[in-house]
């Protein structure tokens, strides 16, 4: 005997009921009817059912909710006439919400066993872009202590857009989102948060992306961060690894500003699957095709560096540039080269000169390097590390040696 926790709206539910109750052979039982999402999921934790029929439409389902039943049994789909006819939400077994009750039993004891679906519309595995197709996507981390993450992230998407790239600026951090105040955006609202919903849901289309990426330069969109760093628990890894695809196939250029924690032992506190605030930079990191780790110019942000290289290894980073911000006396960017070089593999390395005063200006002014400081070497320096490997993906020989020659000359 098969026991269902069944979620479905009046007339079906009333129908199956009756229909199951009326069999004179059951092969299943309703021992559960929930009357919203919230329900079925305690439901099935407490371990009661051995599969869930649920109406497709309810409000609130998507992947993250899918796959949290999916732990605890297994799961049938009921589509209504008027639900589309292919979807990515992750469901092997659907039956059409009128189907007589044998059908649905058939589609009930295949999903118990375990046994694939015929149909191709439903999948359980997220739609990926193929290899190679979309743009590049570029994460901008650094170790704690506040070493320029934010400021060179924003400034070489910008110096990227202004180049002629389509531009995408990210702002994926948890701890402390700044890219809106950055960039003068007055009228914030929590970008990362309603894509990674709408992903969830399978609605992040076309439309929906537009509206979350406005324009704030020529060619520059922002997609914003989440507000208040209270919000981190909105942002789940599975629906952020289908963002970063999906931002990665509306632009040429995918500039991701994460935060510096890598840990993942959130989840140690949790008997079922834990919300991470982490999940957003470890995600970015692993999806990313190039990493840039931005490093202040003194001793204990370069062996925070040192310390979590092992880590960046673990979640299989391979191209990684090293940005050494604010280089100035009394330590020699020679110095500073070896030191970091001889101690760690990296692709490639560059020397940012040292420029409160510029930052500073821009900050207060909610501008860009390129608008408030032009000739400046610390964003002449960023212009010609837009262009470089790192964010070009082109051959990493291909050096940028005037950058080092120039924060060399700036000292």
């Amino acid at each position: 005997m098969i026991d269902i926790v069944l979620c479905a709206s009046g007339g079906d539910e009333v129908r199956i009921v009756h229909d199951l109750a009326t069999d004179r052979h059951p092969a299943a039982r309703v021992v559960r009817r929930c009357a919203d999402l919230a329900e079925t999921l305690a439901v099935t934790a407490a371990g009661i059912g051995d599969v869930v029929l649920i109406d497709v439409t309810v409000r609130g389902l998507g992947r993250d909710v899918l796959s949290a039943l999916l732990r605890d049994a297994a799961v049938v789909g009921m589509r209504p006439t008027d639900a589309p006819e292919g979807t990515a939400l992750g469901l092997r077994h659907v039956v059409p919400a009128g189907a007589p009750v044998e059908e649905i039993l058939t589609a009930i004891e295949a999903a118990v066993l375990g046994e694939q679906a015929d149909t191709e519309a439903w999948v359980q595995e997220a739609q990926v872009a193929e290899p190679g197709a979309g743009g590049r996507l570029v994460a901008v981390w650094g170790p704690a202590g506040a070493p320029g993450r934010s400021t060179i992230a924003v400034n070489l998407a910008a110096e990227a857009a202004a180049a002629g790239r389509e531009t995408i600026l990210v702002d994926a951090d948890t701890y402390g989102p700044a890219q809106s105040q950055m960039l003068g955006v007055l009228d914030e609202a929590p970008g990362l948060v309603a894509a990674a919903r709408a992903h969830d849901r399978d609605t992040l289309d076309e439309e929906t992306m537009e509206s979350l990426l406005p324009q704030v330069q020529p060619r520059l969109r922002l997609l914003s961060g989440i507000g208040v760093p209270g919000r981190w628990a909105e942002l789940r890894r599975t629906t952020l690894d289908g963002v970063w695809g999906a931002l990665a196939g509306r632009g040429d250029l995918v500039i991701v500003d994460v935060a510096s924690v890598l840990e993942e032992d959130e989840e140690l506190s949790y008997d079922t699957a834990a919300p991470q605030r982490n999940a957003a930079a470890i995600s970015a990191l692993e999806a990313a095709d190039a990493v840039i780790a931005v490093v202040a110019a003194d001793p204990v942000s370069i062996t925070r560096l040192l310390r979590d290289q092992a880590r960046l290894e673990e979640l299989g980073v391979t191209d990684l540039h090293v940005i050494v911000n604010r280089v100035g006396a009394p330590v020699p960017g020679d110095r500073l080269r070896e030191l970091i070089t001889s101690r760690m593999s990296l692709t490639s390395l560059h020397l940012l000169p040292d420029d409160p005063g510029s930052c500073r200006a821009a900050a207060w002014d909610g501008a860009l390097l390129a608008e408030s400081a032009p000739r400046s070497a610390l964003r002449r320096g960023l212009r010609d590390l837009a262009a470089s490997p790192a964010l070009q993906g082109e051959d990493p020989a291909a050096s940028m040696p005037g950058l080092e020659e120039r924060a060399r000359q700036s000292r």
